[in-house]
């Protein structure tokens, strides 16, 4: 409680120079608390202040002290260092002061002992930075402890009414108390410290595996000058009162002198050092302009600090003009760190993200059913979820099931050449009079059907109920739910040696008489009529609505049998609209599959992102987003980045096209590792 305030006057100071980074400007507060690997005793211990039992000689000493403010400040002029031990009951806690003048003047109990030369301990078991303790005594062994709600910067209390109740301190001074003439040595502090005394206002701190604990050393080397403060874990300020600078106290169970391998640290020390650096910023402006910053963008954060998370981590600010709340999420790590304006630091569970995963394939007709069942395990154990199955075989997707994997037909839609012998009358017809039924656009497989004809919707919604019912179906995918491409995709012109610049009359269906007739009897014209088809909103939205009426069809039969329902999209609603008369975004599915396949337009990693965005922005939660991949268009190091923008722009998921081969099965693996998602299955 002393000093305790003398350096939050800096806080009054105005805010340092705009633009100098948090990591700079409070670099004495952010360096790396020491640590401390705290094993338990052997046999009963004895509290004399001799630190002579076997165990005491077993524990590792702590690093010597340093002063308070940390690297760049004189090193202590005389050695102190602590050793540490636990059982079931107790804290132990041994402290070597050296000193030639052992000094002690003080007697009574809960009085200012660092008037004295003194030394202190302070305890947050549950690291919270809130509700601590102080234990202070001087080389009489004459004690002062109390406990604080909250840090004196934050405007905390003291309760010096507390009693460590069951503590057992001992002084024991090599050398002679409060005789200058002689030269003294050292003296010696033990602590018992029981865990029950540390109750108040948490849970049995034994509970936590790691506290935060620090050791000071209050030292009067001049009259009427001031102290020295010397420390185990700097805090970069003379102020031992803040909990966040104090050092990590890590239990181990296994008898002192073990030898074992350290764990690494429960903590994120990046996000940890990033959340506080954001927070001395806010005591600083709060100071200084009277007002707490309220956006992440207000911290002027440096790519090197936002670095310092872990992938996938993020940041968020909420603040009033008298409040705030810094928080970091780790999806890797299942928590959310969060920081509020009193110093109260807390770490929150929260769910891990479930994704689902899935593959486009191909049945294979050389693969035996051991080759189905290694592929499926592999995939499986990658982090797929489903795969869409062009074409049905019974034993390929029993196996598939059998994997933990979901088993979907993928089965095309308005692109229908089965019927071409019972139904030519179905097919599209462009705006020169050409049939999709012998005049195909682009290659001789665009058979497509008109959606205008009343037996088109109940062919296909029958169609696909059967396959629905088919042994191991857990669903209908649904592809090539448009017409031809008006416009194809820019990379592929060159495939036909053409421009489309426009939309062209032999890209454009469908021109057939029963479109024409149903379209003049809603709106007075025919569509052959106009000069401008690709302007005329009346008449596209008749072509979208048409197959919109299809996919209707589909689902009430499909997904009123019980049976899940997805379809293959091209990216983004209004790109859909304009290339291939799509108007997937109100459509009633579960799930849709945009096919962002990004080097057709020439685009990098950062056009899926858009378009996922945009689809998910579409949808509105009614239905989830699987962004559709395409090797190897996402290969070498587009391969995560494309993850990056799927998920990070809302995707439940992605789809993979044409791959991925081990390789980037180990790669996928590794990603959602270290992101912490959780593949659904």
């Amino acid at each position: 409680m002393k000093k305790i305030l003398i350096s939050l006057l800096a806080l009054g100071a105005a805010v340092a120079a705009s633009g100098q980074p948090l990591f700079e400007r409070y670099k004495a507060q952010l360096t790396e608390p020491r640590s401390y690997d705290c094993f338990r005793t052997e046999g009963k211990m004895r509290i004399d202040g001799r630190l002579d039992e076997a165990a005491w000689r077993r524990a590792v000493p702590t690093a010597p002290f340093v002063d308070i403010r940390g690297e760049g400040y004189p090193e202590p002029v005389k050695k102190t260092s602590v050793r540490m031990l636990w059982d079931d009951r107790n804290l132990y806690i041994g402290a070597e002061l050296e000193e030639d003048d052992i000094v002690a003047r003080l007697t009574q109990r809960d009085t200012i002992i660092y008037h004295d030369n003194d030394f202190e301990v302070f305890i947050d078991p549950d690291g919270d930075g809130q509700h601590y303790f102080e234990i202070e005594n001087n080389a009489r062994g004459v004690v002062f402890d109390l406990m604080l709600d909250k840090p004196y910067r934050s405007g905390g209390s003291f309760f010096i009414p507390w009693n460590c109740e069951g503590l057992q301190l001992a002084v024991h001074c090599d050398g002679t108390l409060n005789k200058s003439k002689d030269k003294d040595r050292r003296w010696f502090v033990e602590m018992a410290i029981p865990f029950a005394a540390l109750k108040r206002d948490f849970n049995d701190p034994r509970d936590y595996k790691v506290w935060r604990i620090n050791f000071s050393r209050v030292q009067w080397l001049h009259q009427g000058q001031p102290e020295e403060n010397w420390v185990w874990s700097p805090t970069g300020r003379v102020d031992m009162h803040m909990p966040d600078r104090w050092g990590f106290l890590r239990f181990v169970d296994a008898p002192v002198g073990a030898r074992i391998a350290p764990e690494p640290m429960t903590l994120d020390r990046g996000a940890y050092k990033l959340l506080w650096a954001m927070f001395y910023a806010q005591l600083d402006n709060k100071a200084a302009k009277n007002n707490y910053l309220r956006t992440v963008d207000d911290f002027l954060l440096t790519d090197a600090e936002r670095a310092t998370l872990p992938e996938g981590g993020e940041l968020a600010v909420e603040a009033t003009s008298n409040a705030f709340l810094l928080s970091v999420t780790l999806p890797a790590r299942g928590e959310r760190y969060t920081l509020d304006e009193n110093g109260g630091f807390r770490i929150g569970k929260i769910a891990p993200r479930v994704v689902k995963n899935w593959m486009w394939m191909r049945l294979k007709e050389d693969w035996s059913a051991q080759d189905y069942r290694a592929h499926f395990a592999k995939i499986h154990a990658a982090g797929i979820s489903g795969v869409l199955f062009e074409g049905y075989d019974e034993t390929v997707f029993r196996l598939c099931k059998e994997a933990g994997l979901e088993a979907h037909y993928w089965k095309w839609t308005m692109n229908r050449r089965e019927v071409m012998e019972t139904h030519p009358e179905w097919f599209a017809v462009n705006r020169k009079g050409e049939s999709s039924y012998d005049q195909p656009a682009y290659v001789d497989y665009y058979r497509f059907l008109c959606p205008s004809h009343p037996e088109v919707a109940e062919y296909l919604a029958e169609d696909y109920l059967k396959c629905a019912n088919l042994p191991y179906v857990d669903g209908m995918h649904l592809d090539y739910v448009r017409f031809p491409d008006v416009v194809l995709p820019v990379s592929l012109w060159k495939n036909y040696g053409i421009e489309q610049t426009h939309e062209m009359p032999e890209y454009d269906y469908c021109y057939c008489d029963l479109c024409r007739e149903r379209f003049k009897a809603q709106t007075g014209r025919d569509p052959m009529d106009s000069l401008y088809p690709m302007e005329d909103q009346s008449w596209i939205n008749f072509r979208l609505d048409g197959i919109t009426h299809v996919v209707d069809k589909i689902a009430a039969r499909v997904k009123g049998d019980g049976k899940f329902l997805s379809g293959a999209v091209f990216p983004g609603p209004s790109m859909a609209r304009r290339m291939v008369r799509q108007d997937w975004g109100n459509w009633p599915l579960d799930a849709y599959f945009p096919m962002i396949y990004n080097g057709f337009y020439y685009e990098g990693p950062e056009g899926i992102g858009r378009s996922v965005a945009e689809s998910v922005k579409a949808v509105n939660g009614r239905a989830a987003i699987y962004a559709g991949l395409m090797f190897p268009d996402i290969t070498g190091d587009d391969f995560e980045k494309a993850l990056d923008e799927a998920y990070d722009n809302g995707a439940s998921g992605v789809s993979f096209f044409d791959g991925p081969d081990d390789e980037y099965l180990v790669r996928l693996k590794a990603y959602l590792d270290r992101r912490g998602f959780v593949p659904a299955n």
